[in-house]
């Protein structure tokens, strides 16, 4: 089969109506919830942090709230093992939560909750017939980012100019994830062409932070994280081509993992930039605890990826690296707190020490390392996504003349990149490839375990969730997927305006950074999470899940501040 390079405009949208028809869209989504699962969100219009509030709505059963409050997937795949909640019970409580969710952050394309109660039905009837589950996700619930198809569904990915587009297949991970025993509900808001950190289109409108509606998710897999964050959904998947899991988890409070390319199945999932490979979005778990994150990890590898996407590889999870780490006594951790180009604020700063210390207190190593040596990463990163000048989101949108959202640049005609131009670029990539291997390498001979580094520790960004408008910076992820090195990232603190000043402030090192710390506002911030980012080396995501798994473990989960919010 050929695909085409972009889904054509339907007929029945102009540039004069599709205002009209994006407006039914979005509201069609709302409609699709139950009216008994609706209530007056006008009444928390004035309250910023709206954490807690699916609990108070009256709408979730004391067992719709038991069931959505089991951070660790592999907890609630045990429950639905053993018959204590059934599929349906727990399908249910999550749509109910997604439900509220949308209502008070917008997070939300796709609601559909009669495919998935029949899904949840089939399962519960197989488990009951079979005395066993159909797989190691047997009646879990996972959300999806708006570019996994569902055979016979709608999806825009973020575009006008794709209303009314049906999906003729699924994506390959929807069919890994339903063999699994997976229960598929929703599906998340995302930023138009998804290359930007925050999460708004011309269809769905903006999705807020839930810890502070006044601030972005991050993006592009913000309205997975903000989903996630309110407890509708124990597992999300995002994707992520310059940090769109990271992002939205730090600033959400979230764990998640971006693995190396080709790893997680990708195949016929809809996406931007078709045709780019030099640089892959890859797919990941978004999630509210590092368990569960391993869970999703470990269910994909040992499928075998590459049974269900041609473009997968076809190795299973490696055990016995995941368990070289979990037993090595001492560990050794690189640390960066900049990247040489914008200063990270001092939350993140913090963030940094307090694991540092932590670890330190274990017995472990923490030693520096200067991961301002790849910043030309960033540079790198910008040619080859700029390289068709633009010409892949202009095909999307000329056909109605569909805006392109703030902080995204348009096709450049003046701007022409030849192939040769291109494969040096990809030169480039492979070059500061191998200078990070030598580099992590040459840490062998700093350490005290006479091993490289295990990880290393630096921020996921230069801030925490910021205005909207206010994230163009996103290189403390981006380097990593020039580099194509796999990264978790988890929640450490939150931000407390008290702790987290600039007691010296840094001199900028350009009018970027500068306009960064002069940015810096920690009233308004008062109270977001705080994460920190794990990287490993390329292939060995399981040596970094086990290794992420041993510093959450040390650093345990944070407790909010009760900022005044």
């Amino acid at each position: 089969m050929v695909y085409p390079p972009h889904h054509e405009t339907l007929p029945h949208l102009t540039k004069d109506n599709w205002r009209e028809h994006a407006a039914k869209k979005k509201q069609s989504t709302l409609d699709a919830i139950p009216k008994e699962w609706r209530f007056d969100a006008a009444k928390y219009a004035g309250q910023k942090n709206v954490i807690d509030i699916p609990r108070q709505t009256g709408i979730l059963s004391d067992k719709d709230i038991e069931i959505t409050e089991i951070d660790d997937a592999n907890q609630l795949a045990a429950k639905l093992a053993d018959g204590s909640y059934t599929a349906v019970d727990v399908t249910t409580a999550y749509l109910k939560r997604a439900a509220v969710a949308h209502q008070l952050v917008n997070c939300l394309t796709e609601f559909f909750p009669e495919r998935a109660l029949a899904q949840a039905k089939k399962l519960d009837e197989y488990r009951q017939k079979n005395g066993k589950t159909v797989g190691p996700l047997h009646g879990v619930p996972i959300s999806l980012k708006d570019q996994f198809d569902i055979k016979g569904m709608e999806l825009t990915m973020g575009y006008a100019s794709y209303l009314g587009r049906i999906s003729p297949e699924n994506a390959c991970l929807v069919d890994l994830l339903e063999a699994a025993g997976a229960v598929l509900y929703v599906r998340t808001n995302i930023p138009q062409t998804l290359m930007i950190g925050d999460t708004f289109n011309h269809v769905f409108g903006r999705t807020d932070n839930p810890w502070q509606r006044e601030l972005s998710p991050g993006g592009s897999s913000g309205g997975e994280g903000a989903l996630v964050a309110l407890k509708g959904s124990i597992c999300g998947v995002g994707t992520d081509i310059g940090g769109s899991v990271r992002i939205p988890s730090a600033m959400c409070g979230l764990y998640t993992i971006r693995p190396s390319q080709r790893r997680v199945p990708y195949g016929k999932a809809t996406n931007s930039g078709l045709g780019q490979e030099a640089i892959l979005s890859v797919a990941g778990p978004m999630a509210r605890s590092m368990a569960t994150v391993e869970l999703f990890m470990r269910t994909v590898l040992d499928a075998c990826a590459a049974d269900f996407d041609a473009s997968a590889m076809p190795f299973p999870f490696n055990g016995q690296a995941y368990d070289i780490v979990k037993q090595e006594k001492k560990l050794a951790f690189g640390l960066a707190r900049t990247d040489g180009l914008v200063h990270a604020h001092p939350g993140l700063q913090r963030a940094l020490t307090i694991t540092a210390e932590a670890l330190r207190k274990e017995g472990h190593e923490v030693i520096d390392f200067d991961l301002s040596a790849f910043k030309e990463a960033w540079t790198v990163a910008g040619q080859i996504f700029a390289a068709d000048n633009g010409e892949d989101i202009e095909q999307v949108l000329s056909a109605i003349e569909e805006p392109l959202i703030e902080g995204l640049l348009g096709a450049d005609e003046s701007k022409k990149t030849s192939v040769y131009e291109l494969h040096q670029m990809n030169r480039e990539k492979e070059a500061l490839q191998q200078q990070f291997l030598a580099a992590w390498s040459k840490t062998a001979s700093q350490t005290s375990t006479g091993r490289p580094i295990d990880g290393l520790l630096c921020p996921p960004a230069p801030i925490t969730a910021f205005k909207p408008g206010h994230n163009e910076w996103p290189t403390y992820t981006c380097i990593f997927n020039v580099l194509d090195a796999p990264a978790t990232v988890f929640p450490v603190t939150f931000l407390d305006p008290k702790l987290d000043q600039w007691k010296d402030k840094p001199e900028p090192y350009n009018s970027t950074d500068k306009k960064y710390l002069e940015r810096y506002d920690e009233k308004i911030s008062e109270g977001v999470p705080i994460a920190v980012q794990l990287v490993g080396r390329r292939w060995r995501e399981e040596a970094l899940l086990a290794l992420s798994q041993r510093v959450v473990g040390i650093i345990g989960k944070p407790a909010a501040t009760g900022g005044k919010l």
